[in-house]
């Protein structure tokens, strides 16, 4: 997201053509789809990888790990801002492709992007689709299985195809790519994505709640500082559907508690630390066969092991090259919530999820 800093005027008035007229990225989308309608039946999109979480799981590095190993396709910061039009906006946007090198990420924990690298950008497609079930005054809404209409599901797939397609090896080259996804709003929509890509792997991110909440409670912190300074930086988060922290902050009401009692006027770490519990509890009662729990402290801690498992459990064909970016992994940097400091309810309940997650990550991805 840092790379929207650097955006020319240019380049900011046509992010507001794509997201401030209605219906441009639609009827786009639809003009697309029949352009291209002959060679998108060709395609086929099978075992698809999603990955999800609370933010500041670690969902972005095992996104990278993942897109490293150049065995899937997925939306980059080249994409921007014709989300649903990535067939028609690559044609177009070739002979005017930005060169930049790695910088670092607006979240300032070292991450460094560039416009190839692969980002969250899906949650564009579903509020296009979806948005009236899932936009509430204050709050996100989990999707129901009852809420995804046939044109919605098409136009999720068919998005998925054109990706496929525009990201397609040349003929005599590897195996075709898979799909690959970020998005943390996921979590909410864990039985539709199994309904939508059957075969499909969801990769749910977790981390010691007392870590991740503070790094939750930071990272809201600077992006209220960050949108007040930069309406701009604003408009781009709400743009592309990222309502996890600053002034957009949007949180998914997993478990209805918003819709009886409100929205907290103050997000401290109490807020987060519920949440955090709310939104884990959700995947676990919601999990599928096909959802897999992500420990990213052990990940860390030992990551040769934990990036064989990762490769098992989403059926890389050369699994080295992912085992080989375990040199590349660090310890984060984040101190960890004083736990004397968080009320003791709120403590356990979390801890009790965070065991249920640990027990949940050992019984998978084991050797058959």
């Amino acid at each position: 997201m840092s790379l929207s800093r650097g955006y020319s005027a240019v380049d900011r008035a046509l992010h507001h053509v794509a997201f401030t007229l209605p219906g441009v990225q639609r009827t786009l989308a639809d003009l697309e789809t029949d352009l291209y309608r002959r060679q998108l039946a060709t395609v086929v999109s099978r075992d698809e990888v999603f990955v999800t979480g609370v933010p500041r799981a670690g969902t972005t590095l095992v996104l990278e790990l993942l897109y490293g190993t150049g065995e899937f396709a997925s939306f980059t910061y080249r994409d921007m801002p014709f989300i649903l039009s990535p067939l028609l906006w690559r044609r177009f946007s070739k002979s005017r492709q930005l060169q930049g090198k790695r910088a670092e990420r607006a979240h300032g924990d070292g991450m460094e992007v560039s416009y190839d690298s692969p980002e969250a950008f899906e949650e564009v497609a579903w509020l296009a689709l979806l948005g009236r079930h899932i936009l509430r005054k204050d709050t996100l809404a989990p999707v129901p299985r009852q809420a995804m209409t046939p044109e919605a599901a098409e136009g999720l797939q068919t998005l998925v195809r054109k990706l496929l397609l525009a990201a397609a090896p040349e003929v005599g080259e590897r195996q075709p790519l898979r799909y690959l996804s970020k998005n943390n709003a996921n979590l909410s929509r864990l039985r539709v994505i199994e309904v939508l890509f059957p075969s499909a792997r969801v990769l749910v991110v977790y981390r010691n709640p007392l870590a991740q909440v503070a790094s939750l409670a930071g990272q809201h912190e600077r992006f209220l500082a960050e949108h007040a300074s930069d309406a701009f930086s604003r408009r781009y988060m709400r743009w592309i559907g990222h309502f996890e922290f600053g002034a957009n902050l949007r949180p998914i009401d997993f478990d209805g508690q918003y819709s009886r009692n409100g929205v907290p006027q103050d997000a401290d770490t109490t807020f987060w630390l519920d949440y955090w519990t709310a939104a884990y509890r959700h995947a676990l009662d919601k999990r599928g066969p096909r959802v897999h729990f992500v420990d990213f402290d052990a990940l860390l801690a030992e990551p040769g092991p934990s990036l064989e498992r990762l490769a098992r459990i989403v059926g890389l064909r050369d699994a080295g090259r992912l085992v080989a970016a375990a040199a590349t992994l660090r310890k984060p940097t984040v101190q960890p919530l004083v736990p004397e400091n968080v009320p003791l309810p709120v403590l356990q309940a979390a801890q009790a999820v965070h065991r249920e997650l640990q027990d949940a990550a050992a019984a998978d991805g084991k050797p058959d």
